[in-house]
């Protein structure tokens, strides 16, 4: 039964995989959108790419500073969002949901599928995950906590200096409130357990100050597991110089390639990934940007044709 599970799951993700018609290119420092044939459907508009979205998501997000746009990889429909924090997730019964609002209404997006998502009760500054809270900051400067399971207001407080909490080893949670010249203490429900005119600096003052009222909460440090990168699959793109030239081949096995593309090299320093089949070109004296994704499978450059005159970018027959 597990096997066929796995089965399954790997077929759908294969399948995900292959229907793919959609993907981000970049150019001067902005991003757009080109379909699968390399033709343009958004031009660069958008300062970077949301990079917290689910690597199996079925969406692109771009951002900057006049909102966001996500892309749907698959069909190409667009949706535009006025305002996303994409720099932290909030998480939410094992699930990841970044903060948006657009049209007065603020809500959680699901990382993984962007159509699933979470109304809040109003449009805040900022949204924080905080425990078993959200923590919304209004611009009224007031801080509203809001419940994780039901998604009202339990409490609304003056914006402090800063929010932390801890989880305790009894099993509950301590939420801390730090002022410039006091410090409140709650509980679980938000009720106030101590408060003091100390200030507090780092963790271990805290443990201490706590383990007299007889609460132990845990060391927030955890050790850091590194997983060893895997080998790119075949087939992959791998540049050589030729003169002025970088020539992309494609490899399917060590023995086995075929000349692919090539650009004018000269002025920039040159990325590519084996992985995503991808290549960064950057010129930092001139502030020129260029990234963009190819499909070895079909012999496709994912960057509109408009824009390769300026590398001499070139096709090569086999």
């Amino acid at each position: 039964m597990k096997t066929f599970l796995f089965l399954i799951l790997s077929l759908f993700a294969l399948t995900a995989n292959a229907q793919q018609n959609y993907y981000e290119f970049g150019w001067n420092n902005q991003y757009g959108i080109v379909d699968k044939d390399g033709n343009e459907t958004l031009s660069p508009s958008y300062q970077w790419v949301s990079r917290l979205i689910d690597n199996e998501s079925p969406f692109i997000v771009l951002n900057g500073n006049k909102g966001a746009v996500i892309t749907n990889k698959q069909t190409g429909k667009m949706e535009k969002i006025d305002y996303l924090i994409d720099t932290y997730l909030i998480s939410i019964d094992k699930k990841d949901y970044m903060y948006a609002h657009s049209s007065g209404n603020g809500f959680l997006l699901n990382n993984l599928d962007l159509d699933s998502r979470i109304k809040l009760p109003k449009k805040y500054i900022k949204v924080r995950d905080e425990g078993d809270y959200l923590t919304g900051f209004t611009s009224k400067k007031t801080i509203d906590f809001i419940s994780k399971k039901d998604f009202e207001i339990k409490k609304k407080i003056l914006a402090p200096e800063e929010i932390e909490s801890y989880p305790t080893k009894q099993g509950n949670r301590v939420y801390i409130i730090s002022e410039k010249n006091s410090t409140l203490f709650l509980d679980d429900n938000l009720n106030k357990i101590a408060s003091t005119n100390t200030i507090f600096k780092g963790f271990d003052n805290l443990k201490e100050y706590l383990e007299k009222l007889n609460i132990s909460i845990t060391d927030p440090n955890e050790s850091m597991v590194g997983v060893a990168a895997s080998a790119a699959n075949y087939p992959f793109i791998f540049p050589k110089r030729n003169g002025d030239y970088a020539i992309y081949n494609i490899h399917y096995s060590k023995e086995e390639s075929i000349p692919f593309f090539q650009f004018k090299r000269t002025g920039f320093s040159i990325y590519n990934s084996r992985y995503e089949n991808s290549v960064t070109l950057e010129n930092n004296h001139d502030n020129m940007y260029l990234f963009f994704y190819t499909d070895v499978r079909s012999k496709t450059i994912l960057l509109p044709k408009k824009y390769w005159k300026s590398i001499d970018l070139q096709l090569i027959s086999p």
